[in-house]
């Protein structure tokens, strides 16, 4: 088993042990095993407690592809003038669990939640935080990635985004939580055998990412974007609003929907939930409110779980939902 500098005498984590063909891979096991795994992509997070994690990466000629535990934690650039001067260092996160509220270049929070696939330009600084998670990631070599993409990565505009509506990332995302489940099992050869799958799955995903297939005739982007924030808002009512019908109801492909939003602070499934908190919110604040009850609202908001619904509005605006109300509602 070969291991990072300085972890020789650390202990196997949770009875497993990780096998290398050739002892190019590493395995990270200490305290700060997280903190180093994110230094390594000019990261640094700062925990809200103290916190003792797992990590675990692979190494070789293709690139990286590893796993982290994550604390509570704000997350900035470690590297000084990261970003000045730089060609594009592109790298796919895979959020397995929690949530990262990530700072993007136009002051705007995105949050992605469990299961988001992200491509992170990690040649500017990133700033964000992190709630308890794990995170899976795949960064190809520069020198791979050139000849996969025959060119420099072009800048994208966004520091993240997410890119699961790709066709080959549900199959990406399979391979990763695969490798975080039996990884640490299998012999050497079946393991380049199955990291070769990643590094060749990932690396046909960049190029789709990087190279996308024109959108045939139809209303320009912005007047279909339009579209859909319309039908969103006259159906806000439906508990059973899916994207499927979004889509539908606005003649374009579940594909072209995701597409649609790509390049949006928000997926569409955040932002029909930003949507409906935004609706009761504007509820709440109508002094006649106060002649319904929370759950009719929550209801009439799309929701169909009261408790839900006060969990993600504290979460959204900092306050329960009785506490949006006007004082004078409250006290009649």
């Amino acid at each position: 088993m070969a291991r990072a500098a300085g972890t020789e005498d650390a202990p196997p984590a949770m009875g497993r042990r990780l096998i290398t063909s050739d002892g190019s891979a590493h395995v990270v096991r200490r305290s700060d095993s997280s903190a180093r795994i994110l230094a390594s992509m000019g990261l640094e997070i700062t925990p809200n407690q103290p916190f003792q994690g797992l990590g675990v990466y692979w190494e070789d000629t293709a690139g990286v592809v590893g796993q982290c535990e994550l604390p509570p934690s704000d997350m900035h650039a470690s590297v000084p003038g990261l970003g000045v001067g730089r060609d594009a260092d592109v790298c796919i996160w895979l959020v397995e669990r929690g949530q990262l509220t990530l700072e993007q270049n136009n002051g705007i929070p995105a949050e992605f939640g469990a299961g988001s696939l992200l491509l992170c330009d990690l040649a500017h600084p990133l700033r964000g935080r992190w709630d308890r998670s794990r995170l899976a990631f795949i960064r190809l070599s520069r020198e791979r990635l050139m000849q996969v993409l025959g060119r420099t990565p072009p800048a994208r505009g966004r520091l993240a985004e997410t890119i699961q509506h790709h066709g080959l990332a549900p199959f990406l995302g399979s391979q990763l939580d695969m490798l975080a489940s039996h990884g640490a099992t299998l012999a050497p050869a079946d393991l380049d055998t199955v990291l070769a799958g990643i590094f060749q799955t990932a690396e046909v995903l960049l190029k789709s990412v990087f190279t996308p297939v024109p959108e045939s005739g139809g209303a320009p982007g912005a007047d279909r974007l339009q579209a859909v924030h319309r039908f969103i808002q006259r159906n806000l009512h439906r508990h059973d609003l899916s994207v499927d019908d979004i889509a539908r109801g606005t003649n374009i492909s579940r594909a072209q929907l995701y597409r649609l939003f790509s390049s949006q602070d928000k997926s569409v499934h955040a932002t029909l939930r930003e949507e409906r908190l935004a609706k009761s919110l504007s509820y709440l604040k109508q002094p006649e409110s106060s002649r319904l009850s929370i759950g009719a609202i929550a209801h009439a908001s799309g929701f169909s779980d009261q408790a839900v619904f006060g969990k993600l509005f504290r979460q959204r605006f900092g306050m329960t939902p009785r506490e949006a109300r006007p004082a004078e509602a409250e006290e009649d």
